[in-house]
């Protein structure tokens, strides 16, 4: 009897395995010969040949939901892309303080904007002193700002996050921080 159970479900599982096998090699084919695929609730709730394109549209609440999640996308690439440079720029101008100063450009530190985004770096005089980026997004929404100043026994830099005014920095100690009512970014090295 035991022998009978193990037998079948030796068999049941050999039987999982090739049906598996079998729907991975359909979606490989299907893949090389550039079938179109569609989930299975789609064709379900397709219309009928000859339907109009506006009878086959999203929902109006789909449609929102969709474009809530580009935007969401979009913002989360803006700010990825943001962050890698942003730590680049402070890790390179701390560097480069060391080198004899800071410098103006993006360009002295080998470091290129990203393309949907305006950029303004400044030398901001004594006392405040340092240097600053800020990048703001085309399309509006939240900007990104990094500052690097010296203070002590040398350089401290910080990247924020925010929509609002640009305050004052802080230095508590050993850590710059970013102006009341902007967000830290973590520090991460570009992926090239």
């Amino acid at each position: 009897m035991a022998e009978t159970s193990l037998l079948n479900s030796s068999s049941a599982a050999l039987a999982l395995r090739l049906g598996v096998i079998a729907l991975l090699t359909g979606l490989g084919l299907a893949g090389l010969a550039q079938l179109p695929l569609e989930p299975p609730l789609s064709s379900l709730s397709a219309s009928p040949p000859g339907a109009s394109a506006a009878a086959s549209a999203p929902p109006a609440g789909e449609a929102d939901l969709l474009a809530d999640l580009g935007r969401l996308e979009a913002l989360q690439e803006a700010r990825q892309r943001a962050t890698e440079l942003l730590s680049s720029f402070v890790g390179a101008e701390m560097t480069r303080f060391f080198w004899g100063g800071f410098t103006g450009t993006l360009d002295g530190l080998g470091l290129e904007p990203p393309e949907d985004m305006a950029v303004r770096l400044t030398l901001p005089a004594a006392p405040a002193g340092g240097v600053q980026l800020e990048l703001t997004p085309r399309l509006g929404g939240e900007r990104y700002l990094a500052r690097v100043v010296v203070a002590g026994s040398g350089p401290h830099g910080v990247a924020c996050r925010g929509d609002g005014p640009v305050g004052a920095f802080v230095l508590r100690g050993a850590h710059l921080l970013c102006p009341r009512g902007w967000q830290e970014l973590p520090f991460q090295l570009a992926r090239r």
